[in-house]
Parts: structure tokens; sequence; C-alpha cells
């Protein structure tokens, strides 16, 4: 954060000289370290009127859905330092030890019902977030100059002197005044001191005002809200004043001196030092003679209205436990002018002697001398009042402002800003760190906190109704209170004015927590975010000293003291050993450390502050929306402290860069950390008691199980490979339900969380028997077995046998306590893998709505296996109806996720119609209908697998749609007859088939991964290779060698962990869909029973349901950053790098798209900065492997490279994806506008250019929307933003070149690369293609792996960019649609090729079942692509073949436009490709030949390829890997390893 010293922080020269010369200056910044006046803040919803409306540019922008914040700065690394190195003996009021230049913590959102808790003035895209943000921003609206404001009133054209204001209170009352009354005041006035060498690397004030104050995150981010020429206009009216209040005549030189003088007219006095153990003298000579010094400058302005002095509620730890009034206590010490008189007379040997007598009534010199200023003042004004008598000069208004312990801002100027460590910011810190901060004794006791921005709305509105006294008042020295008074009753006599005012804030004139509350906030932030395991408030919190520590601090292995503190810090704790210094980390805990035990008077006394003088100014500002004081009566103090910590771990401890805030936006929920208290208060939060296993040990198990599920999920099939582990999983597997089973406590049969159960809350076996009967009973079964045994002869009893078998293969098994036991090891297992599982709480009240008194469906996407599991658990969580869990057959063999499905109600079925007996699809269907009318929930996927893409796919037709809409379609079914095929009946069933039918609902549901467990396999199986044995680790020249964003932030001694190192997860649950509404939608039925409908309607009905749930899964989408980002940095490939400036401009800029223009939810709160962002999703891109930086130190013109390795570039690609689904129209149409096509076009040569590529993309991309209006509506967008410019009637020229327009060219190129990669996929595999000019036939399946061989070639040839062309899915895809659009037909095998040929293939792995491709008569494609339009099928029709195909696309692909040569060269591409297939052909002696085979040439040449690309890959890979085992690896078999 570079260098911080506070301006008011030092004293000067002379006054330093005076100084123990033993006294080491860092060690005597730490005792300036921390006043008991600050500590930190709650923090609570804002009024919705309490700041400047947004910029204008943004009005009608929708407000951004997102969820957290933290602006980072990237300087902060030399906090420690610069600043414990250039430690001052003085510093400003209220100022903590600063931390680093960007101090301004982050923005916190607020957890629960904060929706008003945002600034309104909080711009709602960051500064880089705006396309030309600087002109955009530039024109920003400040605050309305017209409003009503009693502030602003009294302030405008006024002349401001603040002194502190590089301190923490000092800081945010200019804030607060650039902020709220910049534009009506005259000039402010800072009073800073000229910073020496040592002290400051830039000495000037001006200097010292850019970079300590206007460089700090809150003051950047009040430019961005503001706009930098409005927020410049109000900075040219800060005027910087060299000046040192230690000094007699203040430093200053005269002409300044003469310049207040003249125009001063309110004086905000905020410097005075904060160690409190300073020598007395020089703690005397700032705090007291400094103001004295400046009331006598306030003497001398000829227009002065008020004085402000900024003092302590905690000068006194003596005063008894009851009633503080708002007045002025004596000194037990004696007179103040004479104890002033007498310590300044004071040689350097006697000071000694008169600190401890000083020490006998007051904690410290610094509460002293603040004491002693109040009396002093009082003094002078009595002086003053008595000259005023003689007709002297009359006196100004004074007041002092109090506060006890002033903590970090609540809402302003970020949620959770704080600057330094003292009071609670030093107990904070040192929590973070697993240090004894508190006392152990009060735990009960009110934690007296008061925000800094409720403070500094206080210093800035109180003077607003101030008059000069004259004459007639009553010093407010304190009232003399006894026993039988009502000391809660106001003490002020009425009609008798008291001077000066005094205002003392404290937690008592607002909400407040107890310590407890206030630590298991902290606990919970640092428990989650570091590796510091704090103990529970029931351990911490102990009046028994010696207990407490014998059962705290032993077993949490915490240390007791500070003596125990360097140890902890330098060898045991992860967050400090990033320092590369010890002794720096030592010295800041022992700033925190004296911080904290200065506050030990204080925090363990009954006080109740009077705040009667406040509750005046809180009225008078009522009526000002930037100031209006009555949010602070709501705070939520758990928020507030999340945020406290975060801010506290981010730039006091250093966080990693990139950290983000843990607490909730409103109206967002956390299923892992829930807020509401039915949530969190469930049974799987309970920790169940074994009868023989210890506490101890159930943790070790539950770890060892945690530890195997994850290497089961992150490594699919290993672990059913390891005998030892399959075991010890077994047992301890085992051991678990039994525990559960046997539980004592009662507290699994609550039945207040069995109503969302189903089956499941019953204890009866009978359930499971009734079902049984139901299914074997059902007519479809019975026709099925009467079918079997009337072609086949087969027994009646073998086939019903075989029927139950089916039956009890696929059926769930679980029970109450396996319900109970999955949920709690859920819950285990995602707090391990996931930082939070977030959920819309509006998402939630509306879908209990929509499915009471129905039989719900869940649909989520399928990206991980855990998919199906996170919903159930969900619902689990929220008292949803639990669903049984659909799944397919082979996830019923992965090992440990397997055995958690099956007891989280998962039963099996064969999802594959073609390899579905008749019989196991009758038993399916009539399970699947009984057990969603039994249980009344059903959880399923509606496509094939998981994407491998990271893409939705395609809906799969395994007909168990249909088979939901048999269950539900029937009304009023009769009870099932007889069948004489049928088992025997049993006795009747609780549950009839057919009875107590419910409408069905299917909710769809949208899961947004920041990153999976699966990744790396699924990447292996796009690439076609199989799984790495051990991780992958690049060489050290491809790592960056610094320590910079991506290090620091994978550093695991940053403060990052093991835990959650998945990162965020989203769940929204989109609009649900009604059975009736699918019926009105198809249209009426004939039938008078639905179920009776045929085939083909239940057919058509299961598609519309299938694309109504994608499309509305699509609706529902959260977008991540990471995606953001990862798209951002793949499309620097295009241009050699990306600096990260226009990685920051292009994110910001996709923002604004994917918020204002898609109005689509974002994971990216209005307040974090555009740099956090970015380094935050480089954490989770895993960018010290996947990518390069040009330079040490990241800065905006560093540059970004991806590595060029296939597997990292899939990384990236996989966590892009999202965005491609979202801008796909316009990535079409940004495409279309770069490739070769004319200057100057019409409107139908576009649409289809258009057409033409969503053809080409069909079985690609889900195409959620029309394709003719979609077109036209990207089109107008293209004319309104000048990228095309109309010249005649439908007809357009080309506007946006990179000369023309830099920017809008960038972003057009950023879209089109979205699509850049595919279409190299699908030229490649035309390409590929052109085998088919020599081979009459080839086997479909090794169409994709020959693409791969060719993409090898053309990567090497530098003919292509772009490593996703080796995924076998994309060449898959692009066979599939050249398929569909009549370029290939597919043949069966049998009827082309001859045994020998076919038993040859099999040899080779290529099934006789599996299509042959062959070139297709081109004479019938209009008819095979009549579903598009009359232009596109004219398009399609002139391409003749394959070749023909390939040169279209090579159209638009990247450089199309601006490469004219590569484009020309496209035909000899595809021959030199003929020629290279040509190459494998050729060989001495065939395979066929080698077996002693003679096949016809076509077949021979055939096998031949088949043979030369399997054992290509193998061969390479052998050879280059000797001694492994052979991983075949695209990027090692086809050399493609990155140089």
């Amino acid at each position: 954060m570079g260098e911080t010293a506070p301006a008011e922080k030092n004293q000067s020269d002379d006054v330093e000289s005076k100084s123990v010369t033993d006294h080491d200056p860092e060690v005597k910044k730490s005792e300036t370290a921390g006043s008991p006046t600050e500590v930190p803040v709650a923090q609570e919803p804002k009024d919705s009127n309490a700041e400047e409306p947004p910029v204008d540019t943004a009005k009608d922008a929708v407000p951004v859905p997102t969820i957290q914040i933290s602006p980072v700065d990237d300087h902060h690394d030399h906090y420690f330092e610069n600043e414990l190195a250039d430690c001052s003996i003085t510093q400003d009021e209220e100022e903590q030890t600063p931390i680093p230049k960007d101090t301004t913590p982050l923005p916190l959102p607020i957890e629960e019902h904060d929706s008003t808790a945002k600034s309104d003035t909080a711009d709602p895209l960051p500064s880089a977030a705006r396309a030309g943000s600087e002109r955009e921003t530039d024109h920003a609206q400040p605050t309305d100059p017209s409003r009503q404001s009693p502030v602003n009133d009294f302030y405008h054209n006024k002349n401001i002197l603040l002194t502190g204001a590089t301190g923490f209170v000092g800081k945010a009352v200019l804030w607060k005044l650039i902020q709220s009354v910049g534009q009506d005041v005259g000039k402010i006035y800072i009073l800073i001191r000229n910073g020496s060498n040592k002290r400051s690397k830039v000495g000037r004030p001006t200097d010292r005002f850019f970079s300590e104050i206007i460089s700090s995150k809150a003051f950047m981010t009040l430019k961005r809200q503001l706009g930098s020429y409005y927020f410049q206009k109000i900075i040219d009216k800060v005027v910087p004043v060299t000046g040192d209040i230690i000094s007699p005549d203040l430093s200053m030189m005269e002409e300044d001196r003469q310049m207040i003088i003249d125009n001063v007219n309110v004086v905000i006095h905020c410097a005075a030092t904060l160690d409190y153990h300073e020598r007395l003298d020089l703690a005397l000579e700032t705090n007291t003679l400094g103001t004295l010094r400046l009331m006598d400058l306030a003497d001398e302005c000829r227009n002065l209205d008020v004085f402000v002095h900024m003092s302590t509620a905690y000068f006194n730890a003596n005063l008894p436990d009851g009633y503080v009034q708002e007045r002025v206590y004596p000194m037990e010490l004696g007179d103040p002018e004479e104890l002033l008189k007498e310590i300044v007379a004071l040689e350097l040997q006697d000071i000694p002697k008169m600190t401890q007598r000083v020490l006998a009534y007051y904690p410290n010199t610094y509460t002293f001398t603040k004491s002693l200023t109040e009396h002093l003042i009082l003094k002078r004004v009595d002086y003053n009042r008595l000259e005023e008598a003689q007709g002297g000069k009359n006196q100004w208004p004074v007041a002092i402002v109090r506060a006890t312990q002033v903590g970090a801002g609540c809402f302003e100027p970020l949620p959770g800003w704080m600057d330094g460590i003292s009071g609670t910011n030093a107990a904070v810190y040192l929590l973070g760190h697993g240090i004894h901060a508190l006392p152990s004794d009060i735990g009960d006791l009110t934690a007296d906190i008061v925000p800094v921005d409720y403070l500094a709305k206080v210093i800035i509105g109180c003077p607003i109704r101030l008059m000069p006294p004259g004459i007639k008042f009553i010093l407010p020295y304190n009232e003399i209170l006894h026993d039988e008074d009502d000391h809660t009753a106001s003490i002020a006599v009425p009609q008798i004015q008291y001077f000066p005012i005094i205002y003392q804030l404290s937690a008592t004139a607002i909400t407040s927590i107890t310590w407890r509350q206030m630590y298991e906030a902290v606990r919970h932030y640092w428990n989650r975010n570091s590796r510091v395991n704090l103990p529970p408030g029931r351990q911490y919190f102990m009046n028994n000293k010696a207990l407490h520590r014998a059962k705290t601090f032993m077993r949490s292995r915490l240390p007791q003291s500070l003596t125990s503190v360097t140890t902890v810090i330098t060898n045991n704790n992860p967050i400090s050993k990033r320092f590369s210094d010890p002794n720096l980390s030592n010295r800041a805990i022992e700033l925190a450390s004296r911080a904290v035990e200065a506050n030990h008077p204080f925090v363990r006394h009954r006080w109740t502050f009077d705040h009667q003088n406040v509750d005046v100014v809180r009225g008078q500002l009522q009526a000002d929306p930037l100031f209006n004081l009555d949010m602070y009566q709501t705070i939520d103090w758990e928020t507030y402290m999340l945020s406290y910590s975060f801010n506290t771990h981010l730039f006091i401890s250093q966080g990693a860069v990139g950290l983000r805030n843990i607490t909730l936006p409103a109206g967002w929920d956390c299923a892992m950390y829930s807020k509401l208290p039915d949530v969190r208060n469930s049974i799987i939060d309970k920790q169940i008691e074994s009868v023989i296993f210890s506490a101890a040990d159930i943790n070790k198990r539950t770890d060892r199980m945690l530890a195997q599920v994850t290497d089961c999920l992150e490594h699919p099939g290993l672990d059913t490979r390891d005998k030892k582990k399959a075991e010890e999983w077994v047992n301890d597997f085992d051991a678990s339900l039994d525990d559960w089973c046997h539980d004592d406590s009662e507290i699994l049969k609550d039945g207040r969380r069995m109503a969302d159960l189903g089956r499941w809350s019953s204890q009866s076996r009978d359930h499971d028997e009734a079902l049984r009967v139901v299914v074997l009973n059902d007519p479809r079964v019975g026709h099925s077995i009467r079918q079997i045994i009337e072609t086949s002869g087969v027994p009646q009893q073998t086939v019903v046998g075989e029927a139950y078998k089916i039956l009890q293969r696929m059926r769930e098994r679980t029970q109450l306590e396996y319900v109970w036991f999955a949920g709690a090891f859920l819950d285990a297992l995602f707090k391990r893998l996931f930082m939070s599982i977030r959920i819309c709480e509006e998402d939630l009240a509306k879908l209990k709505q929509q499915i009471q008194g129905k039989n719900v469906v869940y649909m989520p996407v399928s990206k991980t296996m855990m998919d199906q599991l996170l919903i159930w658990y969900i619902c689990l969580r929220y008292h949803l109806p639990v669903p049984a869990i659909v799944c397919d057959e082979a996830l019923a063999l992965l090992g440990p996720i397997s055995d958690i499905m099956r007891i989280a109600g998962a039963f099996f079925v064969r999802r594959d119609q073609k390899t579905r007996s008749p019989l196991n699809t009758a038993v399916t269907a009539a399970y699947t209908e009984a057990l969603l009318n039994e249980h009344g929930a059903l959880s399923m996927l509606i496509e094939k697998t998981r994407s491998r893409t990271g893409r939705v796919q395609s809906a799969y037709p395994d007909g168990m749609i249909e088979m939901i809409l048999d269950a539900s379609l029937e009304k009023g079914s009769k009870t099932p007859t007889q069948d004489p095929y049928s088992p025997p009946a049993s006795p009747a069933p609780s549950t009839e088939s057919g009875s107590n039918h419910r409408n069905v609902t299917f909710v769809p549901i949208n899961i947004t991964y920041e990153k999976i467990p699966e990744l790396r396999t699924l990447i292996d199986q796009v690439l076609d290779q199989k799984p790495r044995e051990t991780s992958t680790t690049l060489a050290s020249s491809l790592l960056r060698p610094s320590a910079s964003v991506a290090d620091r932030a994978a550093n695991k001694d940053n403060g990052a962990v093991e835990q959650g190192k998945y990162g965020r997860v989203f769940v929204s649950f989109g609009e649900s869909l009604s059975l009736q509404d699918v019926i009105e939608a198809t249209g009426p039925c004939s039938t008078s029973n639905l179920k009776d409908a045929s085939a083909h309607r239940k057919e058509a009905m299961a598609d519309y349901i299938a694309k109504a749930v994608q499309r509305k899964q699509h609706e529902a989408t959260i977008v991540s950053p990471v995606a953001l980002v990862a798209a951002t940095v793949l499309f620097g490939r295009a241009i050699n790098g990306i600096s990260m400036g226009k990685i920051y401009e292009l994110v910001g800029w996709l923002r604004h798209e994917i918020c204002y223009q898609y109005k689509m939810k974002l994971d990216w709160e209005e307040e974090e900065d555009v740099q956090t962002i970015v380094a935050y999703a480089l954490n989770f891109l895993d960018a010290r492997t996947n990518i390069i930086y040009d330079s040490k130190r990241i800065t905006d013109n560093t540059k970004v490279r991806v590595v060029e390795h296939a597997d990292n570039v899939m990384d990236l690609s996989y966590m892009a994806s999202q965005l491609i689904e979202i801008f796909l129209p316009k990535a079409i149409l940004a495409v279309v506008y770069l490739s070769a096509a004319p200057l100057e076009i019409t409107r139908n040569e576009l649409y289809d250019q258009f057409a033409f590529l969503v053809r080409l993309f069909k079985d690609e991309f889900i195409y959620p929307w029309n394709v003719e209006e979609t077109f036209q509506c990207v089109l107008d967008q293209f004319v309104f933003q000048g990228i095309l410019v109309a010249v005649e009637e439908d007809k357009y020229k080309k506007a946006v070149t990179s000369d023309t327009d830099e920017h809008v060219f960038t972003q057009l190129c950023l879209l089109a690369s979205f699509l850049y990669p595919i279409l190299d996929a699908y030229w490649i595999t035309s390409c590929s293609l052109s085998a088919l000019r020599d081979l009459p036939f080839m086997p479909r399946k090794i169409v994709p792996i020959l693409a791969q061989w060719i993409a090898a070639h053309l990567i090497s040839g530098r003919r292509t960019i772009y490593r996703e062309v080796l995924s076998t899915e994309a060449s898959q895809n692009a066979v599939d649609n050249f398929l569909a659009i009549g370029f290939i037909d597919a043949v069966h095998p049998k009827s082309h090729l001859s045994p020998d040929a076919q038993i040859l293939l099999l040899e080779l792995g290529i099934t006789t079942n599996e299509d042959l491709v062959m070139v297709a008569q081109r004479s019938d494609v209009p008819a095979a692509v009549t579903n598009t339009t009359p232009d596109n099928v004219n398009s399609l029709s002139r391409l003749k073949d394959i070749a023909s195909l390939c040169h279209e696309i090579e159209k638009y692909r990247f450089g199309a436009n601006i490469q004219p040569a590569n484009y020309q060269q496209n035909a000899q591409v595809f021959d030199k490709c003929q020629n290279q297939i040509r190459s494998i052909l050729r060989a001495e002696k065939s395979y066929a030949s080698q077996h002693g085979m003679n096949l016809m040439r076509a077949e021979d040449q055939m096998i031949q390829l088949v043979y030369s690309l399997k054992m290509a890959a193998s061969s390479t890979a052998a050879s280059g890997e000797a001694g492994r085992r052979n991983p075949r690896r695209v990027s090692e078999v086809y050399h493609l390893r990155s140089t």
C-alpha cells in the first residue's frame, strides 16, 4: 500500500529530540497505535436516501443483482515494511497505526434485511466496468445541489480547517465533507505536517494529501461515484497547508496563517497522538497544547462560526459503573491549569515521577491528556466569557465530540472501512492470528463500538444549530447524583444553556451486541478464511481465568500472552509467514497488543453513556438523507463484524490479492452458514453421540471419509481400484450409519422436521413391501411379462423373478436415520469443497408457493456428479420436499460417492432406451410413478451426462419425462386389476397406484460453480486422453518468477486454505412449469383420459417440457466473474498476450453488458472494483499453471499470456463457456461482421451468414430464441451503437475498425473470440473428412481422432492458434451437424463391410454397431435443412461438397478479414490434409495383410487408417515416457508441449 504516515502522526524534529534516547521510534509508533476511542463499528442497513443519486448514465440501469465486494490496492505489500520503519511519535486524533496507503476497506454487502444498506452513491459499475469508462464517469452527476439539506445550508460557501486528515477519523470526516457538501463548501484547508525522509517518501503536504488520502480506496471509490470531473472540481477546493500542532506557532508559513485567519469559518480538530504510553510531556504537547494553540488560531479568525474538538469518552477507568453524563468530570489530580504549568515546567529527569503520579488515576497518558484538554477548554471558555462581558470579542460556539471505541465504517466510506491498528481493530487482528485479545470475563458485557461513519456525521452535523452562547451559560461540569435519583432521566435544567456542548457517542444510543456475539462473528470469519481455529465463545469466555487458559488455549494451542506471540507468528501461524522479515510482523503484533491492553480497563465496566445532545443532533439531521442517523438504530452487528474481520484480514494481515468478503448481499442466504434460524438449527448441524466412539474418533473418521469422497470426485474410479481404501471406507461408512441408527437423543424424531421427508419420515418397513406390490402389479409390467411369456415361452415365475431383480437393483434403499446422516455428511463435504452455497431468498419463497400441494420434479443442469446431491441438500436445509434422486445406473459404480447417493434416496435406472429392455422400461415407469405419488418429489437430469465443456447440452431422450407424464396425466385412475401374469396380490398396500394423484410441477434449476472438482477428468475425456497419474507440473521456466498477483493468490500461507478451494456455488430456481401449463401450451387432448394419449402426443409434451426447462434454466443463470476473466485472458491469444489494463477494461465492459443489457445476475457487488475481481478470478483459473506474466510486479501494462498447453487452455475454456450462451447471438453477428465479407453488405446477406452459422452450430448450442427475431434485435443494437451504418434501405456499411474506434472494435473481437475456437474445430473436422476423397467410408468414431491428428499438424504449422480444436467433443458435434445438413451420410457397417473387415475393426476397438460415414448426395440438401429459412436453405444448397463447406467455414475464421492471403490458401490446406492422410495409408504391409486377410482396397485402407491413428498416439507417448505407464496425453502424443 506504500507509505502511509498520517499527517499529524509525527512530531516535529525539535520535540522528537526531547524523547528518551533509548526509545525505538518503531516501538514509539506501536505505542501510538490504538486509542480507546477507536473501535470498530457495526454495520446496518442504509437509508435508501442516505446518499447521492448514482451516475446519470446508469440511471435507467437495473441494479446489479450480485453478491459481495472488496477493492484491493496492489501496493499493500509494503505496508509493514514502510509503516513500521517509519513509525511516528504523534498521530492524528482517532488515527490508528495506518494501514497501507489504500486503507479503504473493501465494501461489504449487508447480509440480511439490508437491501437499503448499500450506499445510494455507489456507482453500479467500477470505473473500468464501462465501455469508455473515463468518458462516462467524467460527466457523472454529483450530489443534487437543489435538495433540501440543513447541513448543506450551513456549510454553503463556508471555509473549513480540518486537522488530522491523514488519520482514521480525520479521513472519514474529509470523505464525508467531499461526498456530502463538496459542491456547496468554500475551501477545505487541511493541516498536514511535512514528512521527513525517514517518515515519508513524499514529504510535502500536497504530496502526502494525494499519496495518503486521495489515492486510498475510499476516495478512489468516491471518485468513481461522483465522476472524475466533478470529483476533481471538489478536490480543487481542498487546500493542504503545512503545519504541526506541536509547534508553538503551528509551524505555519505567515501567508498560510493569514489565509486561514481571513477565510476559515469552521474548525474541526481531529489531530492527536494515540500512543497510550507516550511520554507524558510529548502526549501533553500534542493532545493538550496542540489543541490550545489551535484555539489561539481560531481566536484570530475573523469569521469563525464554530470550533469542533474530537475527544474520547474513555478517560477515567475509575468511574463507577452506571450513568456517565455528557459533562466534564473533575480531575482528581488537582487543578487543571496548575497541572499544566507543573508538567510544562518539568525537567526531563522528573517526567517519570510525574507519570507515575498520573497513572495512579488514569490508565495511560493519552486518556489523562484528553481529559485535561476538556478541562482547559472549559477554563478558556470561561475566560472568554469574561472578556466578552467586558466588551471584548464574542465567544464562538464550541462543541466537544466524544466517542467510546471508534470502529470500522458501517456504511461509509465503504462498508467495513478501517484504517490502522487500534482499539477493536487490534483485537480483531490479534484474534485472526489466534492470539488471546479479549479478557475472558467480559463475554456478556456490551461491546461499546461506534462506527466511524456515525461519528463523522455527528462531527459534521453538530455545528448546524450552534449559536454564539453569549455570557449567560453554565459550564457543563457533572452533576452529583444520589442513589435515590433517577440516573436515566435528563439532568439538564430547562431554560438553562450549557456551554460548550458535549456530544457523547456510544453504543448506548444505537443497537449493540455483547463481546461474546462480537467474538463469534469474528471467529466465524477467521475459521472460514484462515488456518486459525478459534474456540467457541462458550470456551473462550469463562470467569475462571485459570480454567479458561487450561481448557481453551491449551486445547486450541493459542498463545496466552504477548511473550508467546513471537513464536506463534514466526513459526506456527500461516498468516504471517508472508512477511520477509519476522521482526516486522512481531512489531505489528506488539502494536496491536498494546492497543488492546490499553482498552482492557474500560471494557470491563458497565457504563451507560448519556446521549441527550446526540439525540438532538439526530433530530436535526433527520431531514437530511446524507446525514440521517436513524439507520444506526438497526445495525446488523454480525454482518458488521464479518466485514470488520474481512478488512482487517485484507489490509492489516495482508490477505491474498483478490480476497473477497464472505458477507451476503441483501436477499441472499448461504445454505452452509445460513442466517435463518430455522435453517441454521437443523438436525444435520447437531452432533450425534456415539455409544462406542469418542468425539475425537468421530471427527477423525469423518475426515477420512471426506478425503475419500473428495478423491472420488476429483479422480473418479481411482478409489474403487484401491482395495485398502475401499475396505476402510466401508468400515467407516458402516460405523457412521450405526451411530446415527442408535442415537438416543430423540432429535431424529422431531416431528417438525419430518413433513418434507415424504415416505422416509416413517420408520415402518411396510412401505417398501407396499411399493413392491404396486410396481409388480402395474399393468405395464404385467403386459411386458405377458409379452415375454408369449414370445419366448419362459415360465411366468422366471419372468416375474427377473422383474423383481430389476426392481431390487433399481430401488432406493434409505431410511430416516440414513437421510439425516447423508445431510450431515454432505454439509461437511460442501464446507470442505466450497466457500459458500448461495441461494436467493425470494426464489425460495416463490418456489414454496408454486409447489404447494403438488408433486415436484427438480431438474438441475448437469455439470458435476454433485448436482443432484446439492439440490437434495438444499431441499433438506430449507424444508422443501426432499426428492428421491433418479440416477443413471453407471453412477452406482463410483464407490464412496455412490454410497452417499444411495443413502440420500437415489435409485438407479438404465437411461439408454436402446439398451433398456421392455421389461426394464415397464418396471422403471411403474416404480417412478409409484415413488412420485407416494414420496411426492423426484430429482432428475435431462442431459445425458454432465457437461464436459461447461455449456448446456441437448436434452437426452431417455423416456423419463414421459414416465413422469404417465404418473401424472391420469385423472383418478382405477385401482389396478390383478393381471393373470402378475405375482399374487399381497395385503393391501398403504398407497395404491393411481390414488391421490396431484398435479406435478417441474422446477428448472441452474447451478453456477466457480470451479468443479472433476474438471481435470472432464478435460481428459474431452481430449480423449487417459488421466494423469500425478498432477502435471510445468517447467519452472513457464511460471512467473515473482511473488505477484497469482503467486500470492495461490499461496496457502497467505491465508488461503484447502477448505473452500472450489469457490462459490450459486443455485437459482427458474420459474416452475406445471403440468397444466404444459397441457395448455401443447394444445387440448382429444381423449377423455390423458393417460391414453398417443405416444406421439407424450413425446411432444416431453419435448416441450425439456425445451421449456432448459430455457428457464438459462434465464435463471447467475454469472461468475471467473468466466469473464477466463474469456478475456483467452482472447489475448489473438493479440499475442493482453495487458492487465485491457483485461480490467474488457471485464468491466462484459459486466456492464451482462447486468444492464441482458439483465442477468452477476456475482459482483456494486462496490467491488475490477482489480479485486480479476485477481480473485485468476486464483480460480490456476494462474500459476495456466498463465504467464511478463513482469515481476503486476501493473496495468503487465502482459498476460496463456500457457499454450492443451490441458491449460481447456481449463480456461471450460470456465469461460458460461459466457458463450449469454452472448451467442451477438457473438455470431460479430463473427459475421469480422468475416471476409465486403465493407458494405445487405440485410439479407447478413441474415444469410448469421443463419448459416446458427445452423452450423445446431448441435453445439441450445437456442432458446427465435432466429429471425434475435437477428433483428442484434442488428438493431449494432446499428444503434454505430457499428453498422445504414447507407440505404436494407444496406449497411461496416463503420467500426481498429482505426476508427479501437475500444468498440476490441469488444467485437472479444465477442467473436467466443466462437472462433469452435469454428476452427469445425473447419478442421471438415478438413479431416477429406479422407473420404480416397475412402468410400470410414468409422464415424474415428473422425474425431483423425480431426485431432490433423489439428495437431495445423497447430504446429500455425494455421490455428486455438488448442480447443483438439477437443474430440467439438469434432463429434461437427460430424453430427454435417450429417444433419446433408454433407455426409451414416450407414451401418454390416451392410458395407466384409466379415473380415468387421473382425479387424473389433480388434481395433470399433464395434459393428457403430456407423460408418460416407459422402452424401447433395441433391437432397434442401429437404434436409427446411427447418430454417429460405435464405439459409439457399446458402447451404450452394455448397456442393465437404471441400466447399470447408471453404465456406474458412470465411468466418479469425483473421479472414485481415489475412486474405491465408483465406485464399484454404483450398491448399484442404488438399494438404488429404495428402497427410494419404501418407498414413501408405504402408509396406498393411494391418490387414499382417493378419493374413486379403481385403478390398477400400476396406484395407480404412483399416490401415484406423490402425495408424491408434498406434500413432500410443507409440509416441511410450517412446517419450520410458519407464512409465503409458498415459495417452494429447499434448505428449502430438508434440504439443509448450516451449
